[in-house]
């Protein structure tokens, strides 16, 4: 490939690329043949054999060369409700403006909230099931690769996990190997009996045989679950009321289990969130190393919508 580069009065004017096989010279001509008047053929410069640029040109459209592929990310249902409600990363709608084929789909969980564990699911465009265990906000970022190995810029999308439930108190801790259980006491009762959720008596298989009845007589919805128990990791747990009974009042307790697992007698840093109708009302974390300790962290006063650290 050959450039013409004509040169007058210092001023450089670039003119028309010629591909031309065999060719040494070329006079500067308008468009219809004709020598541009007043113009010294002797000042125009052949340069041969420029450096290759490493992007091939686009016969179909040379002004635009090699195009990256368009990342597009989705995220479907949004929001969704923690600990069993499954959301879908798409990908699929992702394209090459030049048609060339996408061969790779790249997902990544780039943020998620303090103390999820939970990863990306394996796929291609489309990654399912994945399940919040925590309620918060997830992040994943997708970048695609076409067949000339070029690679996109990431796209990013969120995905929102609230709970449905009027009440929900999760927990989660540093250190695995160290069992930490979720009580909630449904005050004035007392710890370990029936007025307190953990995961004795307050588990979905649990209450199958000995159901809870916390509120009105018969009705399930004023009743607590604990959907999530750990014992060789660092959590999750939660319980969730539906629609906790008027005048309710709970004590949220951290139970640092002896004897499940190998258990740790140094600082284990253990925190609990509450949410209130969807939203984080409360928040603390804590340093429990005194094994087969009971720590009270707060008291929830239902009508008065108050949470009070212990």
């Amino acid at each position: 490939m050959q450039y013409i580069t004509t040169m007058k009065n210092n001023n450089i004017l670039f003119f028309l690329v010629f591909l031309c096989v065999g060719c040494s010279d070329y006079d500067l001509k308008n468009l219809d043949g004709a020598a541009l008047p007043g113009m010294d053929t002797s000042d125009s410069i052949i340069v041969n054999d420029l450096p290759d640029t490493g992007f091939p040109i686009d016969t179909a459209n040379p002004d635009l060369g090699s195009l990256s592929p368009i990342a597009v990310c989705q995220v479907s249902p949004n929001p969704v409700s923690p600990p069993f409600e499954s959301a879908t990363w798409i990908g699929n709608n992702s394209y090459d403006i030049e048609g060339v084929p996408i061969i790779d789909y790249s997902w990544e969980i780039v943020s998620a909230p303090e103390g999820s564990g939970v990863m990306m699911p394996t796929g291609a465009a489309n990654r399912y099931p994945f399940t919040p265990e925590l309620a918060g906000t997830y992040i994943a970022e997708l970048t695609v690769t076409n067949e000339d190995g070029l690679t996109s810029d990431p796209c990013e999308v969120s995905l929102e996990a609230i709970p449905t439930e009027s009440l929900w108190v999760e927990m989660f801790w540093d250190q695995p190997q160290d069992d930490m259980d979720l009580h909630l006491v449904n005050l004035p009762g007392s710890l370990e009996t029936r007025d307190d959720c953990y995961y004795s008596n307050c588990t979905s298989t649990a209450q199958i045989f000995f159901p809870m009845d916390w509120g009105a007589p018969g009705y399930d919805g004023d009743n607590p679950i604990l959907d999530l128990d750990d014992i060789p990791g660092t959590g999750p747990e939660n319980i969730n009321i539906d629609t906790p009974h008027p005048g309710a009042v709970y004590d949220v307790v951290v139970h640092d289990y002896t004897g499940s697992t190998p258990d740790v007698y140094t600082e284990n840093n253990v925190t609990v969130n509450i949410y209130l109708d969807g939203s984080l009302s409360w928040t603390d974390t804590r340093s429990i190393s005194g094994d087969g300790s009971y720590t009270y962290f707060s008291r929830i006063d239902w009508s008065a919508g108050t949470i009070t650290g212990l």
